[in-house]
């Protein structure tokens, strides 16, 4: 299932990149946003290339079907790598739920708007189960909206410090 969700600012790209390549702003988000788990596994910053990866423990904030349930439960358990080109201001993120025949990718890019930092991720979930994989997808991707919601509001608060 593929869908965009745009993130804006009242901050120029420059600015918002800044936040997106500093390692401390992810801990900061993840502790605002209430991760049950929040453990760094990597982080590199080398020129212009920026990454930082992360095993998280989230609250669900999507109604899942009962399917669904059966395979994710109420928490979701996940590794969620975040990538950036600084220069390009182009990014991945790639999610790796825990346990679930589940893909979770998005591709990033930040750009000024009318003086404002927008960054539009394309999103695209993919689940290979047999007859309910549709369902799935669509569920995922209705969690993945809400702590989009959750992760702008967020980020907005925290974008004050750059």
């Amino acid at each position: 299932m593929k869908f965009e969700e745009r993130h804006s600012f009242d901050v120029d790209a420059d600015t918002v990149m800044k936040m997106y390549s500093d390692r401390a702003f992810f801990d900061r988000k993840y502790e605002a946003l209430g991760a049950l788990q929040c453990e760094l596994l990597d982080h590199q910053q080398s020129g212009d290339r920026f990454s930082v990866t992360y095993r998280l423990e989230m609250k669900s904030d999507a109604p899942l079907p009962e399917v669904a349930k059966k395979i994710m439960g109420n928490t979701v358990k996940m590794v969620q790598t975040d990538s950036w080109d600084i220069a390009k201001r182009e990014g991945r993120i790639e999610i790796e739920i825990k346990g679930a025949p589940i893909k979770i990718e998005a591709d990033m890019r930040l750009q000024n708007e009318g003086g404002k930092g927008v960054n539009t991720q394309s999103w695209n979930v993919s689940c290979k189960i047999p007859l309910v994989g549709g369902k799935v997808e669509a569920a995922v991707s209705e969690d993945i909206k809400a702590k989009a919601r959750r992760d702008l509001e967020v980020s907005r608060k925290i974008i004050a410090d750059y």
